[in-house]
């Protein structure tokens, strides 16, 4: 089967570009012939094309509204949209000309932001799968052009899969036969749990912006140090900040004198070398569609501290079910997770084994490359076959 990959970025830590990856290995096992589709030839474009795999790079930009979150995106507003309607177009006349040469039979858009693989589906009569791992506007702050309900319109044409419940019900797809709900795939099952070295720090790990709760995180961590408890130190891993909330970040650090509690340790290739060794990870995102960083942890028998709400809360939930037990510690306030805070940092660190253990076993039956792939799989082959009828 000959399967069009559109992709929004080729950044190789985005989780969308991971989760990408995970599932497209698992494909190509199972006899997936990919064409993958990217703006431009940087990160993931490089690593894809050494294994020989087809690519194709042209530029692109999501179907959304340029951001106007201050008075110099305000001013660039309109040029900027003009510009990214007419890279659209002309993207789009070069994707159905690619696609096209290489008789693809179904094309997988990565992402629900990019529109390119619907239109190409359209004008060639290939059927057409958005993969929605976002809220879009609750998560990212983005805003369909020319309109959501016009998105909506796709959806109905087009076939979803979405990587959570909760984005399916925010996108009105719950009942729509033509979409699945299906988690993304983290690594392939192990047959034994792994063992965990607690080490003495707290970790956080993901963008350095508004949305993933950074700062809720560092509020929760002052509330405890101003009234004189000892926190172990915080690591702080990611990248692709945000300068204006990096900004307030750095001058609360400082406020606070949580410049020797506090390390910034950018974008890292061993993250699970550090998820493994941390005394928990934590997770403060506001509104995650999935939320990778959390099942990465748990497959490193990490603990995890995590707000209660849209993703990650699914996943919370599923651990629950599956397992009779919490899987996790959540929190929905800034005193709950300050007082999670010093309760793991005062705590023997073996106290918390058992729910490690429970969470290693959950993720490793949910969120694994071959439940992600086999149920992919299934789902083209039953697209086909509706198509062929």
């Amino acid at each position: 089967m000959k399967v069009a990959y559109i992709l929004h970025s080729t950044l190789p830590t985005g989780g969308a570009t991971k989760a990408f990856k995970t599932l497209l290995q698992g494909l190509m096992e199972r006899g997936i012939e990919p064409f993958v589709v990217m703006p431009d030839k940087d990160g993931i474009y490089q690593e894809l094309s050494s294994q020989g795999i087809d690519c194709y790079a042209t530029t692109f930009r999501s179907n959304t509204y340029p951001y106007c979150r201050n008075w110099k995106e305000l001013l660039m507003f309109i040029p900027r949209l003009i510009a990214r309607i007419y890279v659209i177009r002309r993207a789009r006349k070069r994707i159905c000309r690619e696609i096209c040469r290489r008789n693809i039979e179904l094309i997988h858009t990565n992402v629900g932001v990019v529109d390119l693989g619907f239109y190409a589906s359209g004008k060639l009569g290939i059927p057409h799968i958005y993969h929605i791992r976002e809220y879009a506007d609750l998560d990212f702050g983005m805003h369909y052009f020319p309109t959501k309900q016009c998105f909506r319109k796709q959806l109905e044409s087009s076939y979803s899969i979405c990587i959570t419940r909760g984005i399916q019900h925010h996108h009105g797809l719950d009942n729509s036969p033509r979409s699945r709900v299906i988690y993304d795939g983290i690594r392939p099952s192990l047959s034994c749990t792994p063992t965990h070295k607690i080490g003495d720090y707290l970790l956080y790990a993901g963008r350095l912006e508004y949305t993933k709760g950074l700062d809720i995180l560092l509020e929760a961590y002052a509330q405890c140090q101003d009234s004189g408890h000892d926190l172990l130190p915080l690591q702080i891993a990611g990248g692709n900040p945000q300068a204006d909330f990096m900004k307030r970040i750095h001058h609360f650090i400082f406020d606070h004198h949580l410049e020797t509690k506090v390390s910034f340790l950018g974008e890292r290739s061993d993250i699970e070398q550090l998820m493994a060794n941390a005394r928990a990870l934590i997770v403060p995102s506001r509104h995650e569609g999935f939320g990778l960083c959390m099942p990465e942890a748990m497959f490193n028998r990490c603990l995890v501290i995590a707000h209660d709400t849209a993703g990650t809360k699914e996943q919370l939930d599923n651990g629950a079910q599956l397992s009779g037990h919490e899987i996790a510690l959540r929190f929905r306030t800034i005193d709950q997770l300050a007082k999670l805070l010093l309760d793991v940092s005062s705590a023997v660190p073996d106290t918390y084994e058992e729910m490690t253990k429970r969470s290693f076993l959950v993720v490793n039956q949910l969120y694994t490359t071959e439940a992600t792939s086999n149920q992919t799989l299934q789902f083209y082959n039953e697209i086909l076959g509706n198509h062929a009828c």
